[in-house]
């Protein structure tokens, strides 16, 4: 292994990263504009983690960030494809941090490589939302199959995600939920854990409340700051792990695609419940600012993307279809 495959190595598990004095004023500067823009800790350890790969080529072709020509950064994603066998969506990953690290520390070399790689479509086709919507058919049914399945957590499983249904929540926020964070009286939920750090409040059915009461009669701690949706095989009250409940939705999607209730080209991740509980309100006439304080996003522009997608537009021709 050549100096230039170990230093790209830097940053994995197995090889911790070992960064120069020069990478380290880099890192700092990136680090501190990050957190000036309230990113989440986990979010920049991660970026750090690739950056610090980006640097390490940096120093090995003997140039700084400022000073790397398109056809440098042409070379580095060559070399993420080729030596690192990186996947065209982290390759993407790569792409839209270098975006950020070189907006925020105002160096403009990076611009040119962007606006070619725009045009030529290199990174173009992950630039959208890449999941789709679900219904209320679908999610019942979904729900369903969670249900009937050999789980003995099958139950909590179907709970979270009728959670997630109703409240529109993303599912750290859901699973973070705990006592002090509960009005069972007027069935509203306090999300404190969210990627705006603004706090909201979100509302679950009546039928739903009184469901959560029966579960949480179960859980094996119960004080004010324990997480209302416990991990059973660990007996210390953890929170239930976001992996579990995304594997448990995947393979009730799965399931239902075998049987082909779900089309096989349909992209049903547990990111569609939220798309649809949007999609769902907005059908629903409630006023798009509205939603956009309940699901907790940062622009309305975000919201908007819901406003105009595809499934939703084609309800509504439905809905036109029967005016004529």
């Amino acid at each position: 292994m050549n100096e230039l495959e170990k230093k790209l190595l830097y940053g994995t598990k197995s090889d911790p990263a070992v960064t120069t004095e020069e990478q380290n004023i880099y890192i700092k500067k990136f680090q501190e504009e990050r957190e000036f823009d309230n990113i989440k800790p986990s979010t920049i350890k991660n970026d750090v983690t690739s950056l610090k790969v980006f640097l390490a080529f940096c120093e090995e072709i003997g140039k700084e960030p400022y000073s790397l020509t398109t056809h440098d950064f042409v070379i580095f994603f060559n070399m993420l494809n080729n030596r690192r066998n990186c996947t065209v969506r982290t390759q993407n990953r790569y792409f839209n941090l270098l975006k950020v690290f070189y907006r925020l520390l105002k160096y403009v070399n990076f611009k040119e490589f962007e606006r070619e790689s725009i045009e030529r479509k290199r990174f173009s086709k992950f630039e959208k939302k890449h999941y789709d919507t679900i219904n209320f058919d679908t999610y019942n049914r979904i729900i369903k199959e969670i249900i009937l399945s050999n789980s003995r957590t099958r139950l909590r499983d179907a709970l979270i995600v009728r959670v997630l249904w109703e409240t529109g929540c993303r599912r750290s926020e859901a699973l973070s939920i705990r006592y002090k964070d509960c009005d069972f009286e007027k069935g509203r939920f306090r999300i404190r854990d969210t990627k705006t750090y603004e706090e909201r409040t979100v509302v679950i059915a009546e039928e739903t409340v009184e469901i959560v009461r029966d579960y949480i009669k179960e859980n094996i701690k119960r004080d004010s700051n324990d997480y209302i949706f416990q991990n059973e095989m660990i007996q210390n009250g953890k929170r239930v792990k976001l992996d579990w409940i995304t594997n448990v939705f995947k393979k009730a999607v799965r399931k239902l695609k075998e049987e082909g209730v779900i089309p096989e080209g349909k992209r049903i991740v547990i990111h569609s419940l939220r798309h649809g509980r949007a999609t769902d309100l907005l059908d629903k006439g409630v006023p798009i600012d509205v939603v956009k304080e309940i699901l907790g996003h940062r622009s309305l522009e975000t919201t908007l993307y819901y406003s105009h997608s595809k499934e939703r537009k084609n309800g509504m021709l439905d809905n036109i279809q029967k005016l004529l």
